[in-house]
């Protein structure tokens, strides 16, 4: 009996600390224009990186060195935006800020989806250098990618080859659309995409080097959805950001496409871009493609 109830209070224990992690909890860093060098965030003795989806906790004091930068923080779990710029540094998280706790549950999810895009974009290249022509959001899933089906403009990233390009979207063996693209990036004109079928793309450089690749397009009701975040009231570029962090994770990659595609619009928001360039850049692994076949 005495060994039970101190077991119950170990586990009392263990989930009163968790409590009081997660209470002290704030926000997080959402977007700043600067370098490290324009900032200052302290936590106790501790000088905190500054970094997007950067946690934030009560008692960070952040301090904008430059008055030509700034850097906009959501506190109360996402609930409250502040930006703060050098005339109203330093900037102190306090107790009115914290996450609150009808809010737990999905901040400990979001917790864990800032993890997971520093862990995606910690290996991000800016540059290139093979000459290969490739599509990574395509080749290196371990299954055929999905996406849904309905009238949307496709989003295109690829790497290699020589500019300029030519890039062609076919049903089956049939052209839908083509584009001329001077970049590895392409925003083809809006299409009609068929439920449960299969589409290829086709990339071709001006050396005559081409890539092909395929998914299958699938209804609504099959994509992976949390409703939590969905349902949330955050603005429409993060909720879209998280749930495209936790689609690229499902099913072994088998919903990256659609994941790229639900973040391309968002180019203006710094965690979106990021996300989006790391899935193009794919992961650097040994995952086998399965083609699209017919």
């Amino acid at each position: 009996m005495r060994l039970k109830i101190m077991k119950n209070f170990g586990i009392l224990l263990t989930l009163l600390w968790s409590i009081n992690l997660i209470a002290a909890d704030a926000g997080w860093i959402n977007n700043f224009d600067g370098n490290q060098d324009s900032y200052l965030i302290k936590r106790n003795n501790e000088v905190i990186s500054t970094t997007v989806f950067k946690v934030l906790q009560v008692g960070d004091i952040i301090s904008v060195n430059n008055k030509r930068h700034f850097i906009e923080l959501y506190v109360n779990g996402g609930e409250k935006v502040v930006t703060v710029k050098q005339q109203n540094s330093p900037f102190t998280i306090t107790e009115s800020d914290k996450v609150p706790a009808l809010s737990t549950e999905l901040w400990v999810w979001m917790k864990e989806r800032f993890n997971d895009w520093h862990k995606l974009t910690k290996s991000l290249t800016v540059s290139n250098s093979s000459k290969t022509l490739n599509m990574p959001l395509l080749s290196n899933t371990v299954e055929t990618v999905a996406l849904i089906a309905k009238d949307r403009t496709l989003y295109l990233q690829w790497d290699g080859g020589q500019m300029p390009y030519t890039v062609e979207v076919q049903k089956r063996l049939n052209s839908v659309t083509t584009k001329n693209s001077s970049s590895t990036m392409v925003k083809m004109d809006s299409i009609k995409l068929d439920a449960n079928s299969s589409y290829r793309i086709k990339v071709l450089d001006s050396k005559g080097q081409s890539f092909m690749g395929g998914f299958k397009t699938v209804e609504l009701t099959k994509m992976p959805v949390n409703k939590a975040v969905l349902n949330s009231k955050l603005p429409i570029e993060v909720r879209q950001t998280l749930q495209a962090i936790w689609l690229a994770k499902q099913n072994n990659g088998k919903w990256v496409f659609e994941a790229y595609q639900q973040i391309a619009p968002f180019n203006n928001y710094q965690p979106a871009k990021l996300l989006k360039d790391a899935l193009a850049n794919g992961k650097k692994s040994k995952q086998k493609y399965r083609g699209i076949r017919g």
